[in-house]
């Protein structure tokens, strides 16, 4: 059986994934689901409890910095390997309140 830390990251790369569905689109709505959205980020960029390596952290970055960057990437202003890509799956209000939550938390 897989370790319950390597499971996490499993289910948070899936929800990474999935997260440019219609269905998760239409889900990010409440302060709830954008909580859940913004789990699958910590797999690359770490949480309060672990720091990534190499990816910067994102967590209590202020909100507008976030939003900037996370629109910079959907639009290809700013270079990326993934982040445009998953940054495209969602709709730029999502992206704010992604912003929003991830600064706070």
């Amino acid at each position: 059986m897989l370790p319950m830390s390597f499971r996490i990251h499993i289910l948070a790369a899936a929800l990474v994934l999935t997260a440019g569905s219609a269905a998760a689109q239409q889900r990010i709505a409440t302060l709830d689901d954008t909580a859940l959205a913004a789990q699958a980020c910590n797999v690359c960029h770490g949480s309060q409890s672990y720091l990534s390596p190499t990816m910067p952290p994102i967590r209590g970055v202020d909100a507008a910095t976030l939003y900037t960057a996370l629109i910079e990437l959907k639009t290809d202003k700013r270079p990326s390997t993934i982040m445009g890509r998953i940054s495209r799956g969602y709709s730029d209000e999502q992206l704010k309140a992604l912003a929003d939550y991830l600064s706070k938390n």
